[in-house]
Formats: structure tokens, sequence, C-alpha cells
């Protein structure tokens, strides 16, 4: 009977060694590993990928949309007499108002912007609103005033009217607004 232990003992060191030895299933996990690894590696590399290339269009949609909001202001600017007309300037301050689209088109000849013009004003420590929208978000200062100092006009003859400038690009998601202001004579 103890020879036969003697040979279980051997035959089990022996199954043991064979099964330390043998490499072949472990290759083929380790190559799973990696395939695995890479893979996941990769879907990641492409979501990455396409939010970088969401930001990007995003940022530009949004950038296209501030110029087309400024070139509204830059066309009411340059083009004053659309609108600075003896119509305009013979109505209220608390009234006086335009709208209309820039003179800038899109190449379907789509205007760029919607131009909303009105005058400043201080009613009674307030602005009236008029257009019931952003374009009457301004602050509450007197339409007429000096000219500003170092700008070559006589205080005696001349005088300041201020204008808000509102402008919307064609989506209606930006908004962009300043003010201006024109030298007249008092006389």
């Amino acid at each position: 009977m103890r020879p036969q232990k003697k040979k279980t003992k051997t035959m089990d060191i022996f199954l043991i060694e064979k099964t330390l030895n043998n490499e072949e299933g472990m290759v083929m996990i380790f190559t799973l590993m990696v395939l695995m690894i890479l893979t996941i590696s990769g879907v990641a590399a492409i979501n990455i990928s396409n939010n970088e290339t969401s930001i990007v269009r995003n940022e530009q949609f949004v950038s296209s949309e501030f110029y087309d909001a400024e070139t509204g202001i830059n066309d009411a600017r340059i083009n004053f007499n659309n609108w600075l007309d003896n119509a305009f300037l013979n109505t209220p301050e608390t009234s006086a108002s335009r709208t209309w689209p820039s003179i800038s088109t899109d190449a379907a000849g789509v205007p760029l912007a919607t131009l909303q013009i009105r005058c400043i004003e201080n009613n009674a420590g307030g602005v009236t609103s008029i257009f019931n929208d952003v374009a009457d978000e301004m602050p509450a200062i007197p339409h007429k005033a000096s000219p500003p100092e170092g700008s070559g006009y006589s205080v005696q003859h001349f005088e300041v009217r201020r204008y808000s400038i509102t402008s919307t690009s064609n989506t209606g998601n930006t908004v962009l607004q300043i003010g201006v202001w024109k030298v007249f004579n008092k006389y």
C-alpha cells in the first residue's frame, strides 16, 4: 500500500508541474486582455473626437451669429440716414423708434440681423417701453445733452442726442445693443 501512495504523490506533482508550465491558455488570455484594452481606448478616443468636433461646430455657429448681429449694428451706424430722418426726429422721444432688417444679407439674400433703434430717454426716472423686449433695456439718461469734452463741438451751438441700436441675429439667439450719439445744431 505504501508504494501506491508514492505513485499518487508523484502523479499529483507531475500534474501540477504540467499545469504550471502549460502556457498555451495564458497567451490567449493575455491577447484577449490586450485586445479589450485597445478596444476600450479606441472607443474612448472616438467619443472624445466627436465631442471636440461638436464643440468646434458650436463655437463656429456662435461666432457667426455674433458677427451677423455686429454687422447689423455697423449697418445702422454707417447708414444712419435710413433711420435718422425728419419723421424720426419729429416724433417725441418716448415713442421714436424704427425696426428694419439690416442691409447686409447672407448668400440666400436673407438679412443678417433685425435692427431696432430708439431714443435713449429718461422719462420720470425710467425708460418708456416701446418694443416690449430687450431693445427697451437701456440706462435711463437724458436724450439731449452737451457734446462730450474734447469732441470739438461748442456747447453753445451744438447738442448731442442719444440713441440705442439693438441688433438681433436671424435666429434670435444673439442680441447686441449699443448706444450712439449724433451732434445737432441748437438752432
